[in-house]
């Protein structure tokens, strides 16, 4: 069957769902159906020997356009993770969004958001991959901004798509040029026939990667899409957008090696991994936190391409898509249960809901690399790969994972405080009225977090499965396994050891030593401001080359209306003088002579 059509169930369900906006109660259910009936075609995708498909769309002289898929392993797994999650998000979202109002609108564009990220996955052509990015830019714009009516909610929105644009611009150019020296948009010849015309473009997919998939200088529009709704958080950070500029990188990882780029992308992810651990460890918003962990977790990844330990970098995509979709499902419900509040120093009572308390903690063990859960052997395979290659970025490494250790178990640990004593029943209550559509999904979701682990053994036989593409990554780079150095292992889980019992020490005590330490930690790590500003800075100074070319704009119009006015006088004038007497054009006759005379008798 055609692969394509594993986004039909979901486009249908969002024109019903467009349709049936006045019905937010048959909405929900229906979206949950067509995000059910696209894992169903997963499934039926999975059991085609066709690997690569292709479909005419339209021809304009000697450029012709093909609709391609590929469904190769690494294809496979990101399209697997996408239909995974998104019933779990849709049923997450049937609690959470209350508001019949707001049904239709929002299940309409998540369905085209899991849409774009499903086409993007299977794309097998540089413009099928370019529309699949789009639509992602495009509906993630519209659900960052969904609540429009707060004041963060628009800038945010603007935010987002401003930096996103200006990777969609790049990549558009290098796809330009790509045609231009290969006369093709298939992914598997231009991957297959590496040469030097392809460094250019190279460079401008990879900076359009980094910003879609937040990392420096492009990361700080991630936190400030918590604007959004909470699913949509859990969505954005698991296993669609973010996710693209890796998947990116990843299906073009032979070509960076051969254009010897990886450097660069280790230099970049080591950068946007450490500041995104330090800004978590000194932000309050308990969705910010997540965050700046998820910009940590994308440079990671970057961190494993760029050393060559591809097979890491995809075992770290995989098992970060369950443990951040569960992390951000339950900060929702602890912001539901605590009035809305984000700031963690204002969220009490976690231990009221022992289901979800125990949920979460698979969550936190996993982000934070502890043994047995997946995030363990994700980020131990990228240490002992840095270990053995490039000591300094080891040595960067132990730093984060210490710091990260920190931030996740304050994050875990200052909301189990009890409420005060006025509010212990309302709270309680609370937490017993929470919607089960919102906690059966973190539920399934710790126990996919905790089955992750396994990908460690099967990804290596999974990845290998493919017939070999020459000089395509899953058939030329994906034998060697990820490997973990016991002693490297040892080190990483005593520096997070060493991070968690800090957390213990300063934030399981009284709140007024940790809103002290906070304060501390703010002076001393958190950056963002200071990005923030420089982006404001960029924005004044592009303003002011606007300014510039539109006053210059100005002074050119006024010159050639200036003159076009002095020649319509003068057809004036010269209108005036065609007065049909006969002395007036013997006198203009007689200039016309007597100044040919003065110009050419010396």
């Amino acid at each position: 069957m055609l692969a394509i059509l594993v986004i039909a169930p979901l486009i249908v369900s969002s024109i019903l769902a467009l349709l049936l906006i006045r019905h937010g109660t048959i909405v929900k259910y229906v979206s949950l159906i067509g995000s059910l009936g696209s894992l169903a075609f997963i499934y039926a995708v999975s059991q085609n020997a066709v690997s690569a498909q292709s479909m005419h769309w339209f021809s304009i002289g000697s450029l012709t356009v093909n609709i391609a898929t590929y469904t190769y392993p690494l294809n496979m797994l990101l399209l697997w993770l996408v239909g995974i999650i998104t019933p779990l998000i849709f049923s997450y979202s049937i609690g959470f969004m209350e508001r019949n109002s707001e049904q239709g609108r929002f299940f309409f564009e998540m369905g085209l958001f899991a849409s774009g990220m499903m086409l993007f996955a299977i794309a097998g052509s540089l413009i099928t991959m370019f529309i699949g990015w789009e639509l992602l830019g495009i509906t993630s714009y519209l659900l960052i901004g969904f609540w429009y009516a707060k004041s963060d909610a628009a800038p945010a929105a603007r935010k987002a798509i401003t930096i996103v644009l200006f990777g969609d611009i790049l990549m558009l150019i290098a796809i330009v040029m790509i045609w231009n020296s290969y006369h093709t948009f298939s992914i598997g010849q231009i991957v297959s026939n590496p040469s030097n015309a392809l460094y250019i473009p190279l460079l401008l997919i990879m900076v359009a990667a980094f910003t879609k998939s937040a990392q420096f200088p492009f990361h700080e529009w991630l936190p400030a899409a918590m604007a959004g709704p909470t699913p949509v958080s859990a969505f954005l950070h698991s296993s669609t957008m973010v996710k693209a500029g890796v998947f990116l990188i990843a299906s073009l990882f032979t070509l960076y090696m051969d254009a010897h780029l990886l450097p660069v992308i280790l230099i970049v992810g080591l950068i946007s991994a450490a500041f995104g651990a330090s800004n978590a460890a000194a932000e309050r918003h308990i969705k910010k936190i997540l965050a700046y962990s998820t910009i940590e977790d994308l440079g990671l990844m970057f961190v494993a391409l760029g050393l060559g330990a591809f097979a890491a970098a995809v075992l770290l995509f995989i098992v970060q898509a369950f443990y951040k979709a569960l992390l951000f499902m339950d900060a929702g419900a602890l912001m539901r249960t605590n009035s809305e509040n984000y700031d963690i120093f204002r969220i009490y009572g976690a231990r009221m809901k022992k289901t979800l308390l125990v949920a979460t903690l698979f969550g936190v063990v996993s982000i934070a690399g502890i043994f047995p859960l997946g995030g363990f052997f994700a980020k131990a395979s990228i240490g002992s790969a840095a270990a053995s290659t490039n000591l300094i970025a080891y040595m960067v490494l132990l730093a984060i994972e210490l710091v990260t250790g920190f931030y996740i178990f304050r994050w875990y640990i200052i909301p189990m405080r009890s409420p005060p004593q006025s509010d212990t029943t309302r709270m309680r209550n609370s937490y017993k009225l929470l919607p089960k559509s919102m906690i059966a999904p973190s539920i399934i979701l710790s126990a996919l977090t905790a089955a992750s682990a396994l990908a460690y053994y099967y990804l290596p036989i999974i990845l290998t499965q493919s017939p070999y593409v020459p000089g395509y990554v899953f058939g030329a780079y994906t034998g060697a396994a990820p490997t973990i150095g016991i002693a490297d292992a040892a080190a990483e889980t005593a520096f997070i050891a060493i991070g968690a019992y800090a957390a213990y020490l300063l934030y399981s005590r009284r709140r007024a030593p940790a809103l002290y330490t906070h304060r501390l930690l703010s002076r001393a790590v958190y950056n963002a401001p200071l990005v923030n500003r420089a982006y404001s800075a960029f924005a004044a100074a592009f303003a002011a080359i606007g300014s510039g070319i539109y006053w210059f704009d100005s002074v050119l119009y006024s010159i050639f209306r200036a003159v076009a006015l002095s020649a319509i006088e003068m057809g004036a004038v010269l209108r005036r003088m065609v007065n049909g007497q006969t002395s007036t054009y013997l006198l203009a006759f007689a200039l016309g002579v007597v100044i040919i005379i003065m110009l050419y008798v010396k």
